[in-house]
């Protein structure tokens, strides 16, 4: 589990790092094709577009990946997808309106732009570079989180009676009975907990099914982690996602 969560880690970084740089250089062509007047509109079309196609994947097919064994940290585990993350193009678009506005200069208000895009692009940065999208089943508890946030919900805080929800846009809503036993962190924190799967590279429907199953079973959450224990846990489920 470590070692592919932290290449996805170096993937990304690297992902971001480009996103930003692309940015500022997309950035200062537009704005400068804007103050000499040449056709800025098709060069600053182009980065909402690119935002807007990084969007696609959160409406789009989910995985359909099964879950990860690790044997030596006892987890099922889910790394992101290969793909890259709509964060890293967001940090790009960001990137590019820090710089676009100065260069342009077509009025007073051209700092209104690179102020609010600074800091966020700095957040976002941070962000990514420190965290990946990733859930882990443990026999403590589930792991998950995003380069925004991150929960860690023991299975003594979780309602046997509730159903995980099916997955809804793109986020797994878990039944916590026990909020004060859920440990939160990162930037971003929400009132409910969940498991986004945007980026996650597992069917979302084995996940909702494992996390319900090991909730109403509490005598199979020590097995967790094993091949033996995984082998059942798709016999029960009916070998789908």
């Amino acid at each position: 589990m470590r070692e592919a969560i932290t290449l996805a880690l170096r993937r990304q970084r690297a992902t971001a790092a480009v996103a930003a740089v692309l940015g500022l250089l997309w950035g200062v062509l537009a704005g400068w094709t804007a103050r000499t007047g040449g056709p800025a509109a098709l060069l600053t079309l182009l980065p909402v577009l690119a935002l807007a196609w990084s969007l696609l994947p959160i409406f789009g097919r989910p995985s359909t990946t099964e879950l990860r064994v690790d044997e030596r940290d006892r987890a099922f585990f889910v790394p992101p997808r290969r793909r890259p993350s709509f964060r890293c193009v967001i940090l790009g678009f960001l990137a590019y309106q820090i710089v676009y506005h100065p260069v342009a200069a077509r009025d007073e208000f051209w700092w209104v732009y690179p102020s609010i895009a600074g800091p966020l692009a700095v957040v976002m940065a941070v962000a990514l570079w420190r965290r990946v999208p990733e859930v882990a089943l443990t026999p403590a508890g589930i792991t998950a989180g995003d380069p925004l946030r991150h929960v860690h919900v023991p299975w003594e805080a979780l309602d046997p009676a509730a159903p995980v929800r099916p997955p809804r846009a793109g986020s797994l809503q878990l039944p916590v009975r026990s909020p004060g036993l859920v440990r939160r962190g990162g930037i971003i924190r929400r009132r409910q907990v969940g498991v986004e799967n945007w980026d996650l590279d597992v069917a979302p429907g084995l996940l909702a099914a494992a996390v319900t199953h090991y909730v109403a079973h509490p005598e199979h959450r020590a097995a967790i982690g094993t091949p033996e224990e995984y082998a059942r846990l798709r016999r029960v489920l009916g070998g789908g996602g």
